[in-house]
């Protein structure tokens, strides 16, 4: 990106062209699904979910997703709201959304109304959408009762099989399998992604400096397309739109979503995708490692979420690591977020001690900047 304008710029500082110039998400689905279109690209715990999508199907999903959302007249650039976890449905819907030329708020599921509410009122938002229900939360309650509270919104909408009273349905299983005879061209606006940083305020990312980093991501990691990423992160979070479906979809790997967390379904998950990348926080690495999950190079990788600070990337300290047991044979990527604004991935060394120090890795700096303009940001490469 262009730091003095804030426009993207047609090279990167070497003067290389940018491979990333033009492209949205939209461009990265429609080419994903023409190259791969049989090759599962996205599922809910197992491949036999009802939510399990192909490249073809993620395609048709996201275009009518898009035709529900302007068919439900949310006008081009207004801010859609969804509430979501590490689960495909929203995914689509986050998708669809950036097609029709909205912007997209992320709220984690976990969220109270008057905490969703609050996120309503600080960006815009006209329309909130989530599932129905999230384990033993009942997020229909919650969205309706934050946009009681917020006033502004025009639109509920719920991601299921099954309508509830009062919400516009946006149904995945139904969407996947519509064909495409006269899709609509993707607008083009340049959407953004807004995500909740730990104060309440807004963090926002271009489609382009997302696919930036993820591309980093993807290097560091060492991400294939043979070999599927499992992450338990939310997805309304910059690590968990990263390194979960935006890395997959950049790759070509598949991508298994999990949650809400159930340490039995995780289990046999993992059991069941051997030689996977998982994503998983840090507070239960240790766990996992210890249950014998992670033993004797079961896996691909180990990629390990650390949440830090907004600003604790740029003062230098040692930041300290999961102390994962010799038993494990995987490779070990140690993922840090500061805030929702600054990713840092780095390979361990197992020879090297438990911390990290500042990163000057692969490190992806997302500046802070008020929703307006939309494209005034940049990605620092360290």
């Amino acid at each position: 990106m262009n730091a003095d304008t804030g426009t993207p710029s047609a090279g990167t500082p070497s003067g290389k062209q940018d491979p990333l110039a033009g492209f949205d998400f939209a461009k990265l689905i429609a080419s994903a699904a023409k190259l791969r279109p049989d090759r599962v690209a996205l599922t809910d715990h197992d491949a036999h979910s009802a939510n399990a999508l192909t490249f073809a199907e993620l395609e048709r999903a996201v275009v009518h997703s898009a035709a529900a959302w302007r068919d439900a007249q949310i006008p081009e650039g207004a801010c859609v709201l969804i509430v979501a976890g590490a689960r495909v449905a929203p995914v689509i819907a986050v998708l669809g959304a950036l097609h029709a030329g909205l912007d997209v708020a992320l709220v984690p599921s976990h969220m109270s109304a008057a905490a969703i509410a609050d996120f309503i009122r600080a960006t815009g938002a006209q329309a909130i959408c989530s599932e129905p229900a999230n384990g033993g939360l009942d997020l229909a309650a919650e969205i309706f009762a934050a946009a009681s509270l917020a006033g502004s919104i025009r639109l509920v909408a719920t991601l299921g099989e099954r309508p509830v009273d009062g919400a516009l349905n946006i149904d995945i299983v139904d969407f996947k399998s519509r064909a495409l005879t006269h899709p609509p061209q993707p607008s083009e606006r340049k959407s953004v992604v807004l995500t909740m940083t730990s104060s309440g305020g807004i963090a926002s990312h271009s489609q382009h400096a997302l696919m930036s980093a993820a591309v980093d991501f993807i290097a560091e990691a060492r991400i294939g397309m043979r070999l599927p990423i499992v992450s338990t992160i939310s997805i309304a979070s910059l690590a968990g739109i990263v390194a979960g479906p935006l890395a997959g979809f950049m790759s070509g790997a598949p991508v298994v979503l999990h949650a809400p967390f159930d340490s039995a379904r995780l289990s046999d998950l993992l059991t069941h995708n051997r030689q996977a990348n998982v994503v998983i926080p840090a507070a239960i690495a240790s766990a996992i490692c210890d249950a014998g999950l992670v033993a004797h190079g079961d896996f691909a990788a180990l990629i390990v979420l650390y949440r830090h600070e907004e600003n604790a990337g740029a003062e230098g300290l040692n930041l300290p690591v999961s102390d994962i047991p010799d038993t494990c044979r995987s490779a070990i990527v140690d993922l840090h977020a500061f805030g929702e604004y600054q990713l840092s991935a780095r390979t361990r060394d197992p020879l090297a001690p438990a911390v990290i120090q500042k990163p000057n890795a692969r490190t992806f700096i997302f500046d802070r900047m008020s929703r307006q303009p939309a494209e005034r940001r940049r990605i620092v490469a360290g």
